[in-house]
């Protein structure tokens, strides 16, 4: 069996934070090499930085302690210490499959550009292990007794990455509160970029009414962020790597020219639709991190191509589901001990057929309960995830949401599929006696479009005409913001695992990727009540309260959702296992024992 271990993603709301110290390792000397200048090009430049002084704020605080989130609903296991010493040097290779569309951390939205961002931004609180949550711009924070404040104290010694091009005066200087004020400002949207479709969602819970948006700055290092009710899942929001910390200022069409960032590796080189090389910042903020000289991330996409490319020694990190030949394998090298794997709930949800609700023909609610009704999530999770899925709604299945036994019982996933089917024809052919021709929006990379053609045969099945349309990530999410589309197979993908992004992301009214035109006052209202009750059998049901009115509405037919492996040959140490993958980015823990 190739996999040793299931971790589903914990729900972190509110949960205990554990911040653990990082073993400091002598810095190695010397000037790095250039970095890039323009993303369609292949080369740059590189040089060096500044300081400040520190304050705090009394309640509860969060340094080398552990503290406690206003609604405590799971207990993070303690950051474990180390028996082997980390080794420095080296370089990882990884895969990924594109180009990042820009180097701003915030308002990109795809998993590849996130995996390229996140190495050269830092936030205020990051994922550092596991289910552990630890300060990282931020040397401490603290919550308020009643939770709606939140107080951040910064380190003394973040600096702006330097060498890039064109060179900008925030460049080798240090971060203060105002530039974390305009990050947090910017992802909310009020600074006229886009709001950012991954962490813009803050806007539900920051107090963006009062003149300072919610935002207060103490003194350079320290700054109060106001919440208009308790939310204890801040802190996953804060820990993604689409809550990028940039200069105060700085805007999208800046960062379409160059990073501005200050993480644990910068941007040597690059070769488009190629490779992209990222190597120790040697003005990190922590002593003696990262490990790795270099982390490379080779392009590539097709599962068969990946899968050669790790087995083969090209990478050294494999993420995905082996092909039925390759399974053997996989399984051979588990149990000789060079290669480690987990599987893992991919956190794509909600995965779903989406419907504009908002014009013919989907206005017509029998026609949207018909496609529910006609897809066969069976042979979709057999044929598209080659059996490596779970039955979904929205929720996650047997955590916060329905077990998978009672999804099964639910109409479109029942087994036999025959009557369900029968079902959906009968009532498309009742609207449409004259036949119905759609046209279907599909993202234009291999496991969307097996995606979309699995579907598009669903629906001729059930007396739709559908052509496939294939478009660039680019294209799609401007259509769908301004639901310029009729019929859109997708699946997203979350990034804190919390039912408050989920509703508050793609159900709330104007919500950040509400991409299916819902809206519905009686939700939002439900949403805000959800969010606030620090019960967790209450939240829950609560929570369930609002999945069911978003199924009897039916904007969008969910299907079952794909499991996945990670993993890596045996001298990669302590590759992030973390509750969402959008959070194991930075990579700055990472080591090789043959260094």
């Amino acid at each position: 069996m190739l996999s040793r271990v299931w971790r589903r993603p914990v729900l972190l709301l509110g949960l205990v934070i554990a911040v653990g110290s990082l073993v400091a390792v002598a810095c190695g000397g010397g000037e790095p090499a250039p970095t890039p200048t323009q993303p369609p090009a292949a080369t740059s430049t590189p040089t060096s930085p500044a300081a400040i002084p520190t304050p705090t704020a009394g309640r509860t605080t969060a340094t080398a302690t552990v503290v406690a989130a206003p609604t405590a609903t799971a207990t993070a296991t303690p950051v474990p210490s180390r028996t082997v010493q980390p080794k420095r040097g080296g370089v990882v290779k990884d895969s990924n499959s594109a180009d990042p569309i820009s180097y701003d951390p915030t308002t990109t939205t795809g998993g590849a550009d996130n995996t390229h961002n996140a190495k050269m931004y830092s936030l205020l609180i990051w994922n550092s292990d596991g289910n552990n949550l630890a300060p990282d711009a931020a040397e401490s924070y603290s919550i308020s007794a009643d939770g709606k404040v939140w107080t951040f104290n910064l380190r003394p010694n973040v600096k702006f990455q330097t060498g890039y091009s064109p060179a900008h005066p925030r460049d080798g200087t240090t971060m203060t509160s105002k530039d974390v004020k305009w990050s947090l400002e910017k992802i909310m949207g009020l600074h006229g970029d886009a709001i950012s479709p991954r962490s813009g969602w803050m806007k539900e819970f920051v107090d963006i009414d009062r003149p300072d948006n919610g935002i207060e700055l103490v003194n350079d290092l320290t700054f109060n962020v106001h919440l208009v009710q308790p939310f204890g899942g801040f802190a996953n929001l804060l820990s993604i790597g689409y809550t990028g910390l940039i200069p105060d200022g700085v805007l999208q069409k800046d960062m379409q020219k160059r990073p501005y960032g200050s993480g644990a590796f910068r941007l040597k080189d690059f070769q488009r639709g190629a490779r992209w090389v990222y190597e120790r910042n040697p003005d990190y903020f922590k002593p003696g991190l990262p490990y790795l000289d270099q982390y490379q991330l080779i392009l590539m996409d097709g599962s068969a191509i990946i899968q050669a490319a790790f087995l083969t020694g090209k990478t050294d990190i494999f993420g995905g589901n082996p092909t039925p030949d390759n399974r053997p394998v996989f399984d051979r090298r588990i149990k000789d001990g060079q290669i480690y794997m987990e599987n893992r709930d991919s956190g794509c949800r909600p995965q779903t057929v989406n419907m504009n609700s908002t014009k013919p023909p989907f206005n017509d609610k029998r026609l949207r309960e018909a496609i529910n009704l006609g897809i066969d999530r069976k042979g979709y999770a057999d044929v598209v995830w080659e059996g490596h899925a779970v039955p979904h709604l929205y929720m996650e299945t047997n955590g916060l949401g329905h077990t998978e036994e009672e999804i099964m019982k639910m109409p479109g996933y029942r087994q036999p599929h025959d009557a369900d089917l029968a079902e959906a024809k009968k009532i498309i052919k009742e609207i449409f006696p004259e036949g119905l021709k759609l046209t279907q929006m599909v993202r234009n990379t291999s496991d969307y479009m097996r995606e979309g053609e699995y579907l598009a045969g669903n629906f001729r099945q059930m007396g739709i005409d559908v052509s496939i349309q294939l478009l660039d990530a680019t294209v799609i999410f401007d259509r769908a913001a301004k639901l310029d589309y009729t019929l859109w197979t997708y699946y997203f993908c979350q990034t804190t695992n919390t039912p408050e992004e989920l509703f508050g992301s793609y159900f709330v009214t104007g919500g950040s990727r509400n991409w299916i035109g819902y809206s519905d006052p009686k939700l939002d209202a439900a949403y805000l009540d959800m969010a606030a009750t620090s019960d967790p059998a209450q939240r829950r049901q609560k929570a369930l309260a609002m999945e069911q009115t978003i199924l009897d509405f039916m904007p969008s037919a969910p299907l079952p959702v794909q499991t996945q492996l990670r993993g890596a040959y045996s001298y990669v140490k302590d590759l992030p296992m973390t509750f969402s993958s959008y959070t194991w980015g930075k990579g700055e823990l990472i080591w090789r024992s043959d260094a």
